[in-house]
């Protein structure tokens, strides 16, 4: 018989298409990956991949080898986790990471508190999961909420506004554009145009609407404008705490209201748990 983990590779290969990401969500190298392959089709007398140096091919015999297959792992790997959870009110949840660590996180306690039997599995990424392969009871998304087949409640509706450390706002105040010109403007590398639109929204221009100071993430780019390094454009919801300690000032200048939101996600093909239905009646009525 086929080694099992040798076929599980193969039909990670054949989801996926790209022998790193099969090999990460496998657990092993890309080189190790390449080996339970090649025992593969040593052990079943066949070519299943063809390698191009542009990705992986499946040869008609690996297509199917791949249809019979199926989603046999998928189902295993569900039986397994199901059978591993019983007794335990879990809830898987995935989210974005700056909604994870500048919002939810500081407010779970709170659900905690009133749901204290639920345990919470949260995992942050900006990868858009498979809510009906994968093992998460319910996500928050970023975007307009116009998903196929997916369960969609809106949280709130985004919105972008200039924040900077106090030292840097002027205390006889001053226009936007005066003050911002004498600024370093902070971007985060997965919003590089929003301060390109909340500057077109106000009628200004700045010589690094595109370019200046970037970071990683939108969480990086606030500490980094707490330090005083520069000016962020951000929801108002991410900075709250920081507006409130007085780290953070957010003067009254224009704010850009966006056409995407914060949606609560879950498959309507899977039953309404006490658990994901109280977590999104919690968050609509934090968010609210």
């Amino acid at each position: 018989m086929a080694s099992l983990r040798a076929l599980h590779a193969f039909s990670l290969l054949a989801r996926h298409g790209r022998a790193a990401q099969a090999a990460e969500e496998l657990g092993v190298s890309p080189s190790a990956l390449s080996h339970l392959m090649r025992k593969l089709e040593s052990e079943l007398g066949a070519t299943l991949v063809l390698r191009d140096g542009r990705g992986l091919t499946l040869t008609e015999e690996g297509q199917r080898l791949a249809l019979g297959i199926g989603d046999a792992f998928d189902r295993i790997e569900g039986a397994v986790d199901s059978f591993k959870r019983r007794g335990r009110t879990e809830l898987r949840i995935s989210t974005v990471s700056t909604f994870a660590t500048r919002w939810l996180i500081p407010r779970l306690p709170d659900f905690q508190a009133i749901q204290p039997d639920v345990e919470i599995l949260l995992s942050a990424s900006t990868r858009v999961i498979d809510l009906e392969r994968e093992n998460y009871d319910c996500a928050i998304r970023l975007g307009k909420g116009n998903w196929q087949a997916i369960d969609s409640t809106l949280l709130w509706q985004e919105h972008l506004a200039v924040a900077m450390a106090p030292s840097l706002l002027p205390g006889e105040g001053g226009k936007p554009g005066e003050i911002l010109s004498k600024l370093r403007l902070l971007h985060s590398a997965s919003r590089r145009n929003d301060w390109s639109l909340w500057l077109n929204e106000a009628g200004l221009e700045h010589s690094e609407a595109t370019s200046g100071t970037l970071l990683e993430s939108r969480d990086l780019a606030i500490q980094a404008a707490i330090a005083g390094m520069g000016a962020v454009v951000i929801d108002r919801r991410f900075v709250e705490q920081e507006i409130a300690a007085g780290h953070l000032v957010m003067p009254d200048w224009p704010v850009l209201e966006l056409d995407t939101g914060y949606w609560f996600v879950r498959s309507p093909n899977r039953p309404l748990s006490r658990p994901v239905s109280a977590f999104r009646d919690w968050l609509l009525k934090a968010a609210g």
